[in-house]
C-alpha cells in the first residue's frame, strides 16, 4: 500500500485502482447504514484546505486577518440582496427561498458558504482528477452519521437565511461540531447528473479548512484518499470509457456544451470512440 504525507490531512492512502477505492469505502455489512453512506468531494490538490468559495473570496479581500462568521453573514446577506434587486430571485415564475437563491448563485459561479459535494463517489473522483494534472489530488468523504440534516431537506427553518444566520453573531447561539447537508431541488440537468448536494457550517479556522469537521473527525466519520498525478490520467480514462462520466455528461447544459467545444479540446475529444 502506498501512503502520502500531506500538509493538511496528514498521512493519506493513495489507491492505484478504482476497485481498490470501492473496497476501502465499502465497509462492513454489519456497520450502521449512516456510517456506510458518504458525501464526496474531489479536489485537484491535496494541499488545499476545504474552504468554501465565499471564505476564499473574503480572505482574498482582506489580507490582515481571516474572515469570521460575522463577515460571512454580512457578505451573504449583501449578495442575496443584490441578486434579488437584479431580478434573479425567481425561477419559472416562483420566488426562490434564500437557500435556493444561494444555490442558484453558487451553481452559476458566485461565491457562497455552500460547498459542493456529490452522493456519487465516481463523480467526485472525476473532479479530483480533472484539474491540476501535475498535482496529487484528494477524494474526501464525510459519512451521513457525521452530518446534520437530511437529503431532500433544508438545513433549518425552510431555507430562510436570517432564521438560520441572524444578523449578529451571538454567544448564546446554538453551535454544532458537525457540518450540515442540504440537497437542492433538481431544477437543472447538471444537479441531477452530478448527484449534487451542498454542505455548509459556520466559519471555522481549523487546519483542514473553514468547514467545521471536529465532530466528524472525532466520530471517525471522514475518509481522505490521495489521487496521485500518475493515477489521475488512468482514472479519467476508466471513468469515461466504463462509466460514461466526462465533461459532457456531468455538465449537460448550454454552458457545459460550450466548454466542451472550446479551444482547450480537440474537435474529436467529445467522441468516446
Amino acid at each position: 500500500m502506498e501512503f502520502i504525507e500531506s500538509e493538511v490531512f496528514g498521512r493519506v492512502f493513495a489507491p492505484n485502482s478504482i476497485s481498490q477505492i470501492l473496497e476501502i469505502v465499502g465497509g462492513s455489512p454489519e456497520r450502521p447504514k449512516s456510517e456506510s453512506i458518504f458525501m464526496w468531494r474531489g479536489q485537484g490538490d491535496i494541499n488545499w484546505a476545504i474552504h468554501s468559495a465565499g471564505y476564499r473570496r473574503l480572505a482574498g479581500s482582506n489580507a490582515s486577518r481571516k474572515p469570521d462568521e460575522q463577515d460571512m453573514r454580512d457578505y451573504e446577506r449583501s449578495l442575496l440582496s443584490e441578486a434579488r434587486h437584479q431580478g434573479y430571485g425567481f425561477e419559472a415564475g416562483r420566488k426562490l427561498s434564500d437557500f435556493e437563491l444561494l444555490a442558484k448563485l453558487q451553481h452559476h459561479g458566485a461565491s457562497t458558504r455552500l460547498i459542493d459535494v456529490s452522493r456519487n463517489i465516481l463523480v467526485a473522483l472525476w473532479f479530483a482528477c480533472n484539474s491540476r494534472p501535475e498535482s496529487t489530488g484528494m477524494l474526501f468523504g464525510i459519512s451521513a452519521g457525521a452530518i446534520l440534516g437530511l437529503e431532500g431537506a433544508y438545513g433549518y427553518e425552510n431555507g430562510d437565511y436570517v432564521k438560520n444566520f441572524p444578523h449578529t453573531v451571538s454567544k448564546n447561539e446554538e453551535t454544532f461540531d458537525f457540518p450540515i447537508v442540504w440537497q437542492p431541488p433538481v431544477v437543472t440537468k447538471r444537479i441531477a447528473a452530478q448527484s449534487a448536494q451542498f454542505i455548509y457550517s459556520k466559519v471555522s479556522h481549523n487546519k483542514m479548512g473553514s468547514l467545521i469537521l471536529d465532530g466528524a473527525i472525532r466520530h471517525d466519520g471522514v475518509i481522505a484518499l490521495a489521487i496521485t498525478a500518475k493515477m489521475k490520467k488512468k482514472f479519467l480514462m476508466v471513468l469515461e470509457r466504463t462509466f460514461d462520466i466526462r465533461l459532457l455528461t456531468l455538465f449537460p447544459d448550454f454552458d457545459g456544451f460550450c466548454r466542451a467545444n472550446s479551444e482547450v479540446f480537440s474537435p474529436l475529444n467529445n467522441n468516446r470512440w
